[in-house]
């Protein structure tokens, strides 16, 4: 048993360490910065560069990796965003967090290399001692774990007991408008906790290299399991946030002592552990809280360019029609590899479609989207090639199936609060991830499962070019019931709720309602839009539907527009379309990096102006008609008639009585 405790205790510092950064950055500003694994990386990163490529003295590099890089990145990180989010809603807070942490990994691969690392130095470096403790054997990493994490806990604690600067922090997340008036400035206490922030997610990655390696994925997910810490603390004790790291490393290295070790379910237990305590703890604080939302919903002021992600004019049916057309021209002109290409982005579109519904119409941040997808390929294929269903009504059941889900997690999440439904269905997306898809039944041995192309009647869809048009009908079809649900009782109260939840419950109209039916809906378009991609690679493969690609996706369909039909199209097309075209044209390798790092960087700029480059260029285009037709019109010097004056003031005069 001491193996396992020692292990988990040494996972659960790292844990703890990292959790206490997340905590202190959320107290100090009300960001909860989802890009703390990604920055953790970032900071790996120049430690192995120091160390290993420049051959810095360890100590120097550590210093510097951890001491200094870490915290000016923290301190460039407030200036330009973080200082901002305080004021603005929780949806385009989060959508921020989102797309640094999309755009951190590519900028990192841009700065260094993309070209994989096999040594994994820790604080130790490369040359690590092993010490035999009371039976276990140790290595110098771990000891170093042990000693960091003792003294980042004594250190905060004494910091926040005995220092004006930890007076300063607990007066801020007390209260910071009478921290204000006492004469604190809550921005210096913020930037100061961002740069402490960030050097623990330095710290924690530097300490985590050695247990996973400088792989971008795997760092990230163990960094994101510290956010079930965060929810122990409920985002406010960092206490309680230390303690809760290392309850979840023990947990997760003693359960492999209990756990059967040939099991598909064990494998994806251990991993598990952070997300099923996270969703535990949610219940708990939703029937503590019962009738009301855990943390409030942050509304923005209106007239701000820092307003809702959802605001912006709805794209004009004609652009719809415009961008379809240009479509079927290009199907009839470009060669078959650019026709399937094309065809695969439509069908990632309708996938994408469902963020129109739950974010651009809910106002509601779901990181599960991707997991609904996946559940549709793999209903898809299960009906289809295991039960010899046609394929396009195994298709449309497969997605049928996936609204129960869609549901049970709607009613865990949506009386939390937006901040706890984003965390919520990042637990959910994550478990699917580790304990559904890893079944053989679904992943056979790594290759996916077979699923052939549909038929209907005579129809083949076979061709690259008869499946483009069948997705592009699908995703007409399916934009057409996301516009009606607009135009419905249902999707006014949705917009009316985000505005104020306590208004619509007033005149009698069900908050609650209302949010199912949009995951409800979001779930089935989503999962049509991943059978649509199993269909297309002829595999319902669950690897495609990892969590994190569908923290991108959401990136670029909010970056092109989430309240429009033809954001998600193009979205779709340009997440397939823009790596093609690098490869085809022979750019540098590291070219490939260039679409994630624009998209993420798309949904940063939300912060400042949330409508979407689609809804700013249908702007742009009616400011230039307007003008175009002013000056086509009668001139200035030319009276206006005198009929429309009187109509308009009479209907003034009506409007008044």
């Amino acid at each position: 048993m001491t193996p396992y405790v020692v292990g988990g205790l040494v996972l659960g510092g790292i844990y703890a360490i990292s959790a206490v950064g997340l905590t202190m950055t959320y107290i100090s500003s009300r960001v909860l910065n989802f890009a703390h694994g990604a920055i953790a990386f970032f900071v790996a990163m120049c430690f192995y560069r120091f160390y290993d490529v420049w051959h810095w003295p360890l100590p120097v590099a550590a210093v510097v990796a951890i001491g200094v890089v870490a915290p000016a990145l923290g301190l460039l990180l407030w200036f330009v965003l973080a200082r901002n989010l305080g004021k603005v809603s929780t949806v385009v807070m989060l959508v921020a967090t989102v797309g640094l942490y999309v755009a951190m990994t590519p900028l990192t691969f841009l700065i260094f290399s993309d070209n994989p690392i096999f040594l994994r130095p820790g604080l130790a470096g490369n040359h690590v001692a092993v010490y035999h403790v009371f039976g276990v054997a140790l290595n110098t990493d771990q000891i170093l774990v042990f000693v960091g994490t003792l003294l980042v806990g004594a250190g905060l604690a004494a910091m926040l007991r005995f220092t004006t600067a930890g007076l300063l922090i607990r007066a801020v997340v007390d209260s910071p408008s009478l921290s204000g008036l006492a004469g604190t400035d809550p921005r210096v206490v913020g930037a100061a906790s961002w740069a402490l922030g960030c050097m623990l997610a330095g710290l924690a990655g530097v300490m985590i290299t050695p247990l996973v390696g400088l792989d971008p994925a795997a760092f990230t997910l163990l960094i994101v399991a510290s956010l079930a810490a965060v929810v122990i603390a409920r985002l406010s004790s960092l206490a309680l946030a230390f303690a809760g790291a290392l309850l979840i490393g023990l947990i997760q290295d003693i359960s492999v002592k209990y756990l059967p070790s040939k099991s598909i379910w064990s494998a994806g237990f251990r991993p598990s552990v952070p997300f099923i305590v996270m969703i535990v703890f949610l219940f708990i604080y939703q029937g503590m809280n019962r009738g009301k939302t855990i943390t409030p919903t942050r509304v923005a002021p209106r007239g701000t360019a820092l307003d809702d992600v959802t605001t912006g004019p709805l794209v004009r049916p004609v652009g719809f029609g415009v961008v379809i057309a240009i479509i079927v021209g290009l199907s009839l002109l470009l060669s078959n590899f650019w026709v399937g290409i094309i065809g695969s982005g439509i069908c990632l579109s309708i996938a994408l479609l469902s963020f129109s519904v739950v974010t651009g119409l809910a106002g509601i941040i779901s990181l599960c989207q991707i997991s609904f997808a996946g559940l549709g390929a793999v209903f898809t294929a299960q009906l289809a090639t295991n039960n010899h269903w046609p394929s396009l009504v195994a298709l449309f059941v497969g997605a049928l199936l996936v609204v129960p889900v869609a549901l049970v997690v709607a009613l865990a999440a949506v009386r939390l609060g937006d901040l706890y439904v984003a965390l919520a269905t990042l637990a959910f997306a994550l478990l699917v991830d580790n304990l559904i898809f890893p079944q053989n039944r679904f992943d056979q041995n790594g290759s996916g499962m077979l699923l052939n192309r549909p038929r209907l009647g005579p129809i083949h869809f076979d061709g690259d070019k008869a499946f483009l048009y069948l997705a592009l009908a699908i995703f007409v079809l399916l934009s057409l019931i996301v516009r009606n649900l607009r135009r419905s009782t249902t999707g006014l109260s949705l917009v009316a709720i985000r505005s104020s939840e306590t208004g619509v419950s007033t005149i009698g109209q069900s908050v609650v309602r209302a949010k199912l039916v949009a995951f409800a809906l979001s779930g089935f378009i989503a999962a049509v839009g991943g059978g649509m991609l199993g269909f297309y690679a002829l595999r319902a493969h669950p690897d495609s539907f990892a969590t994190l690609t569908g923290l991108v996706w959401l990136a670029v369909v909010i970056t092109l527009g989430v309240r429009t039909s033809v954001g998600p199209l193009l979205a779709g097309l340009a997440f397939t379309v823009f790596p093609e075209l690098i490869s085809t044209w022979h750019w540098p390798h590291w070219a490939l990096q260039l679409p994630p790092l624009l998209f993420g960087l798309g949904a940063i700029f939300l912060a400042r102006d949330p409508r979407g480059s689609v809804a700013q260029v249908s702007n742009d285009w009616i400011r230039l008609a307007q003008k175009i037709k002013a000056r086509l019109g009668p001139g200035p010097s030319e009276p206006p008639p005198a009929e429309p004056q009187e109509a308009s003031t009479s209907a003034a005069a009506v409007s008044l009585k």
